[in-house]
């Protein structure tokens, strides 16, 4: 349960009753015993938080992301629901690492991944998959819509300019869309095909497929 305390914070307490027995093993009373978890229930839900996000951007992670798909997937196998799947790889990225360093491709991609998560719905979510790669998972949206909010990503990605000491840098953003539906097939289908949709908007220049 939750008290408050003097300060106006919150504790978390664990209550335990046992039931206190005589020597006829009638029960004479109870004992209860409280136990303040806070600082281990806020370590636990933080050890929750790093498990399923990564540490670089904020965004969940491959797996937590994966994860999530799945249940989308199962979703729309089980009904009517469709979800759309992005796929997404910057463009010119190498060329901040190349020039500045690692340190300067950390902060591009944390810059990058707050662009990507103002053009979504707070219902969607936004994964970085690996290097420079992030995926987006449109809960309950039709393709025509996904599309719409690709090519806002696209355009915020454009125009955006990363600054690093007296460098200025512009990338650019690829971005594979598949619908997830009732005809979709496994977890592996969907992203291979994603990923194989982003090769298609890559080679074209980097825009939406």
């Amino acid at each position: 349960m939750v008290v408050s305390n003097d300060g106006g914070g919150e504790r978390s307490i664990e209550l335990t009753v046992s039931p206190l027995r005589d020597a006829d093993g009638g029960v004479s009373g109870t004992v209860i015993a409280l136990r303040d978890v806070s600082d281990l229930r806020g370590l636990t839900r933080q050890m929750s938080y790093q498990a399923s996000h990564d540490a670089l951007t904020g965004l969940v992670n491959r797996r937590e992301f994966e994860n999530r798909l799945q249940e989308a997937l199962e979703a729309a196998h089980g009904g009517t629901a469709r979800h759309v799947l992005c796929y997404l790889d910057l463009d010119r990225f190498k060329a901040v690492n190349d020039e500045c360093g690692h340190v300067a491709g950390d902060s591009m991609l944390r810059e990058v991944a707050a662009l990507i998560k103002e053009e979504v719905r707070d219902s969607d979510t936004v994964g970085r998959l690996g290097g420079d790669e992030f995926g987006v998972l449109l809960v309950g949206c039709p393709l025509e819509k996904a599309r719409q909010i690709a090519d806002d990503i696209v355009r915020a990605v454009a125009d955006f300019r990363f600054v690093w000491k007296d460098k200025i840098f512009n990338v650019g953003v690829s971005v594979g869309l598949v619908e997830v539906s009732r005809e979709s097939g496994s977890l592996e289908d969907l992203i291979g095909a994603a990923d194989s949709a982003c090769y298609v908007a890559k080679k074209q220049g980097g825009r939406v497929h």
